[in-house]
């Protein structure tokens, strides 16, 4: 990079390979002692020891000044404290603290936490790509041509920008935020909230989201502490790789097994955890609905499940209309009733009541108080004009539709043997304690929405939902007020906007996409192709379900945000979205393969340089960001980057006159930006902003504050549990409160619900959870192979994917998992180059046998940075769009849109390629 020379640099490699003792610069010692050729035995050490120079190597190295904790605030949802020792400013090493107290009588304690990413820190900050100074694009986008600027360099530009552009277009700002520190995360976001711009809902970038859950408990992203996966004494691990994606917690799983409990993968692949299992079933990719759909079909034909917990805490007794399909509501009573109340048929009175504790009854109990609901049969009621209808149970609307999926069925399309299926279904029906570990992997097929539903069955069938074991899905961010309060100031709040929404309008990718699929196959599968799906986005942007975007922004920030790793057609995108851009600005730590395309880079400090805090449900702690060093060369706190440009935008806008702007219901007021964003100047530092979190949380405070600076992590209150309040002296497990007192939990039916009656899920015959289609993918069928992309094990997502010591873990290149028999029959050998294609891209990658495999899958872990393959081109430029209309419904009571849990995810398993060898050379960092 232009003017980044070793002169400049407040502190060089070399400088720190002298202050860790690693170099054997400067230690003069024989050519002997170099080779160990002459050791020399010591008798007694304590009295006399012959000096050997090379083993000052080894004291230099073990040195420090001072010990700081710390955490990492990467992808990974774990949270885990880290002790930093540092030397003359420079961070040495790091170490798991190995502190967490035993709080769960009978339990494992979180010792040890961590993994070995977190533990490469110290080296990675310090790699080539790492951003030292701001830099200013002097090429082309993506050539990779910069110069150095200095900040107010940097702040004037930007500032003048975001002034030009809320004069012209108010609100033409948006943000694309991926940071899992507190401060880092409501950075941007304040400052998109005062200009009135947009966020964008990331979670779906990468498909990490549930909305299939969401249909059926509301907070589809909620989990147990990873300890409580001791209690179980059945695991079932669907298509979620713990053993080596989930290092800090996996232990948990296998303890629960040592202590008598089974254990069951459900993956496509033989991975690391299906070779941990008691009955590993390898069903084919894309047909989990398929599986999981007869096991419902057994426990339901089988009278395997909990009839008293179903009548209760389900809607499975709720009484649906014959004739439309719609629930019987007191509408069908009284035309003016409220909307989400619903009727259960009581066999005590032969009566259709009135259900307690929906949405809308007055009675906020779900208790049913001499009720007996029936959850067989069909039954006639009366209407006030006279008019008698049929209705019948969710329950048998569920049976019926059911009906067709049984284990010898659905053995031609998942491939898995119906003795597999009655014994795990036999397992799950004998649990006292049921957990089931579902992976983000789910809902990246166009099936996975209903997989999902069909697995919250399984569970709440049995009883076990809130009471004995959860559906865990990935984490879930307690409830501590001003830690996401930050984010908006006041009544202004950045706009929330569908991250894969947003960027089918930015990069058209409707063009790309009916290029893509089959559009007949589409049709026939699904009843509707590409085109349909455009009409249904346009609805439910028209109707205000989903929240639309505005025209592609005029200024884009990605903060910690590699954006064009998740797009799919990436390509594609670029060429139709980025000319419509006027500035891109992307605050990281590093030159992420996205930061090429951007118009200014921002360095921003790592996870060693910067006061801030980490949390996620794996755990019931608060972790601490406790700025082992000062930020080194020129890198920011994403706080003070935001809290200065804040400033510079107020000082410029004083001195131009620019007053308040109105825009919608609040102004945007350029002239008191700063005051705004850092309230008077009472949260302009970063510490003073993490206190101002402390002191307003009720489930923090400042005692715990003490603890959280004195531990590194504190324990955080009751209060921070969304569905259930954390406890002090046992796992927290979600939704243990509404079962335990039989209060609603916040659907339509104050229940878990399995039966959605809006327009659309009629329309596609979707009531009921149950197969979308009939199985498999929906990619081109001319390409042989279906693409798989995991998690890697050897970085979080693309961070740490370039480090020295992930890369010797591993082969040091971008490699592709093939099954042996193919790569026999393709000529190809362990270590070849080869390219994977379809008609819309390519990639390039090591060839490397994994006999675990099925034949039909191209393997290759997400994450891979473009610029370590030939031409740049990344696995992305394979992929097209697609999208499920039922994610993209709203205002049907608790289904509605919400950021991070309920719009449309990325769907990427829907993809088809080919494979060949290649004689180019695989680029090796």
């Amino acid at each position: 990079m232009a003017d980044s020379k070793e002169k400049d640099m407040k502190v060089s490699r070399r400088d720190f390979l002298r202050l860790t003792g690693i170099t054997m610069a400067g230690i003069t010692v024989g050519q002997d002692v170099l080779a160990f050729t002459k050791i020399q035995a010591v008798g007694d050490p304590l009295k006399e020891y012959p000096y050997r120079g090379w083993e000052d190597l080894y004291r230099k190295e073990w040195t420090w000044d001072k010990v700081q904790f710390a955490t990492h605030s990467s992808g990974c949802v774990a949270g885990c404290s880290w002790k930093v020792y540092t030397k003359d400013g420079i961070p040495i090493r790091e170490e798991q603290t190995s502190n967490y107290p035993q709080y769960a009588k009978g339990v494992p304690d979180m010792n040890p936490r961590g993994c070995q990413k977190g533990g490469c820190f110290t080296s990675w900050m310090l790699a080539p790509e790492m951003l030292k100074y701001p830099l200013k694009r002097i090429g082309a986008r993506g050539e990779g041509k910069w110069k150095r600027i200095s900040w107010d360099e940097a702040y004037d530009e930007i500032a003048d920008k975001l002034i030009d552009v809320t004069l012209k277009d108010p609100g033409s700002i948006a943000n694309a935020n991926r940071y899992f520190r507190a401060l880092g995360k409501a950075a941007g976001m304040r400052l998109a909230a005062l200009l009135g711009g947009e966020t964008l809902a990331v979670s779906a970038f990468v498909g990490d989201l549930y909305p299939g859950t969401h249909t059926t408990r509301v907070e589809a992203r909620t989990v147990s502490t990873f300890d409580d996966w001791f209690t179980s004494d059945l695991i079932i691990s669907w298509a979620k790789n713990i053993v080596p994606l989930r290092i800090p917690d996996a232990h948990f799983a296998m303890e629960a097994k040592y202590n008598g409990g089974r254990f069951v993968a459900i993956d496509v692949t033989y991975s690391p955890t299906a070779t941990k299992a008691d009955l590993w079933m390898p069903v084919k990719m894309g047909t989990d609905s398929h599986l999981a759909a007869s096991i419902v079909n057994i426990l339901i034909n089988e009278k395997l499940y909990k009839e008293d917990y179903i009548k209760v805490h389900t809607d499975l007794p709720f009484l649906v209309r014959k004739d439309t399909g719609k629930f019987l509501t007191g509408k069908d009573f009284k035309s003016d009733a409220k909307e989400f109340i619903y009727y259960l048929w009581d066999k005590k009175t032969g009566k259709a009541v009135e259900a307690p504790g929906t949405m809308d009854s007055a009675n906020k109990t779900v208790k049913l108080e001499g009720i007996d609901p029936a959850i067989e049969g069909i039954f006639k009621v009366e209407l006030p004009d006279g008019k008698e209808v049929e209705v019948t149970t969710v329950f048998e609307n569920i049976r019926k539709e059911i009906a067709l999926f049984t284990p010898e069925t659905t053995q031609k399309t998942t491939g898995v043997h119906p003795s597999n299926v009655r014994k795990l279904t036999k397992w799950i029906a004998e649990s006292k304690a049921l957990r089931i570990l579902q992976g983000y992997n789910l809902e990246k097929h166009f099936d996975g929405h209903q997989t999902s539903r069909l697995i919250m069955l399984i569970h709440c069938l049995t009883g076990h939902q809130g009471t004995t074991g959860s559906v865990d899905t990935t984490y879930e961010g307690w409830s501590l007020g001003p830690y996401s309060g930050l984010r908006n100031v006041g009544e202004k709040k950045s706009k929330s906007t569908p991250g894969v929404l947003a960027e089918w309008d930015y990069g058209d990718h409707a063009e790309r996409s009916k290029t893509y699929f089959d559009q007949k196959e589409l049709k026939e599968k699904l009843g509707f192709d590409v085109d349909g799906m455009v009409a249904y986005k346009n609805e439910a942007e028209a109707k205000g379900w989903m929240p639309k975007a505005k025209a592609i922004p005029k200024v884009m920030f990605w903060e910690h945000c590699n954006y064009f790793r998740h797009i799919a057609g990436e390509n594609h995108f670029r060429e139709k979205a980025l000319p419509k851009v006027d500035l891109i600005v992307m605050t990281d730590i590093r030159v992420a393969s996205s930061g090429l395309w951007a118009d200014i880079l921002l360095p921003t400090a790592g996870d060693y340089e910067v006061i801030d805090a980490r949390e996620t449900s794996v755990t019931p702690y608060l972790h601490a960001f406790l700025k082992p060093v000062d930020p080194l060369f020129e890198r920011k706190s994403e706080w003070q980057i935001f809290v200065e440009l804040s400033k510079r935008v107020q000082e410029k806008a004083k001195t131009r006159g620019i007053g308040s702007i109105p825009y919608g219901k609040v102004t945007i007021d350029l002239h008191t930006m700063y005051d705004e964003f850092t309230m008077n100047g009472k949260i302009a530092n970063d510490e003073d902003a993490i206190k101002h979190i402390f002191e307003k949380a009720k489930a923090l405070g400042m005692e715990r504050y003490k603890e959280f600076i004195e531990k590194g992590f504190c324990f955080i209150g009751p209060e921070a549990g969304k569905t259930t309040p954390i406890p002090s002296d046992r796992p927290h497990r979600p939704f243990v409160k509404p079962v335990a007192e039989k209060t609603p939990i916040p659907t339509n039916t104050g229940r878990f619900q399995f039966y959605v009656d809006h327009d659309w899920y009629l329309k596609l015959n979707m009531a009921v959870p149950k197969p979308q289609y009939s199985g498999g993918d929906l990619g081109p069928k001319k390409f042989p192979f279906v693409m798989d992309y995991p998690h890697t094990r050897w970085g979080i997502h693309s961070q740490y994917r370039t480090e020295k010591r992930m890369m010797r873990l591993q082969r040091g290149t971008v490699y592709i998992y093939l099954n042996p028999d193919v790569m026999a029959r393709k000529g190809i050998k362990d270590g070849d180059a080869i390219r994977t294609f379809n008609d819309h891209g390519e990639f390039w990658g090591m060839a490397k046998a994994w006999p675990g495999l099925p034949e039909y899958i191209v393997f290759h872990e997400h994450g891979w940075e473009a610029h370590l393959t030939p031409k740049r081109m990344g696995y992305n430029s394979v992929n097209a769009d697609i999208l499920n209309p039922l994610a993209m419904i709203g205002k049907h009571g608790h289904i509605k849109y919400i950021g991070g849990n309920f719009n449309p995810n990325r769907i990427y398993y829907e993809t088809r390629v080919d494979i060949e060898k290649v004689e180019i050379p695989v680029k090796k960092t």
